[in-house]
């Protein structure tokens, strides 16, 4: 009788620690669906922009790009700050997140990050590219660091993988870029890294002439080959009279689905970001067209 009522009483316990753990589990997991809060908008505005001719010899789908995305003439941006939110994955499990970041034409970026459970921060981290160093930092639960060639390679390509949308003015105006044609709706972009260059391959839509995709080979983290890499761009809609993609995924091309899925829910542009990324952040000066 005694071996029995013990035998309940362990099976009582055993279901107890497992219900507890299915709730902590469900619980868990009920944690990554809360979405957080945005960054604050940036403090600052957008000047008036000043703006220039679409250059000539710009192979035909990038300057239907450009032409649906901003007219005849491009605002000139040198600097750019966009936030909003985004689901990140980490170890193949999806977690919300929002993000701010900010950018210099061509030079520099940085993209503060927070993961949060409940809505609250887990985990802080900062991607970026930085005088022609890339770095990536982690924070919180866990503490990573990373940082050497493979990562200045990887931020630079990011760095002209969102140019179109972030400092699009760039693209066209920067003496270093040049645009090569492929076919209707095709285009290639070299873009310098360092004393070398890169190749990034641009695909634009053949409904809308906006921009679709991107792809090249990055290395991803430290791995000692490159990966094929790709970022998609979608939802444009008007943001300081361009056209913005207000949904980007970043896709490493040996993999399903998304690493990244992004929806931008705000953007300031000329706007000094010097307090982010020191030294080149000054405000562009805007002006009349």
């Amino acid at each position: 009788m005694k071996r029995r009522r013990g035998a309940k009483v362990a099976l009582g316990v055993a279901g107890a620690v497992v219900g507890a753990a299915v709730l902590l589990a469900g619980a868990g997991w009920l944690g990554l669906r809360i979405e957080p809060g945005p960054f604050p908008a940036h403090s600052e505005t957008t000047p008036e922009l000043a703006a220039v001719g679409l250059p000539s010899g710009l192979p035909e789908p990038v300057r239907r790009h450009y032409q649906v995305a901003m007219g005849d003439r491009i605002p000139q941006v040198e600097t750019a700050v966009m936030w909003g939110r985004a689901d990140f994955k980490v170890n193949g499990l999806w977690t919300p997140m929002r993000f701010k970041s900010y950018t210099v034409a061509g030079r520099d970026f940085r993209r503060d990050m927070e993961i949060t459970w409940f809505g609250h921060p887990v985990l802080y981290g900062s991607d970026t590219y930085l005088a022609g160093e890339g770095r990536l930092d982690i924070s919180g639960l866990v503490n990573v660091s990373e940082a050497g060639e493979r990562i200045d390679q990887g931020q630079n390509l990011a760095l002209w993988g969102e140019a179109l949308y972030t400092t699009p003015s760039a693209l066209v105006l920067d003496p270093r870029v040049r645009w090569e044609p492929v076919d209707a709706h095709t285009a290639r972009l070299i873009v310098p890294f360092g004393d070398d260059e890169e190749a990034l391959t641009a695909e634009f839509d053949p409904q809308s002439g906006l921009l679709r995709s991107v792809t090249g080979m990055r290395y991803r983290g430290q791995k000692a080959t490159k990966t094929p890499w790709r970022g998609e761009f979608s939802e444009w809609r008007p943001l300081h009279g361009m056209e913005v993609p207000h949904r980007v995924e970043g896709i490493w091309e040996d993999e399903r689905e998304p690493y990244a899925i992004f929806e931008i829910e705000g953007a300031e542009y000329n706007v000094d970001v010097s307090g982010k990324v020191p030294g080149n952040g000054q405000r562009a000066q805007g002006g009349a067209p």
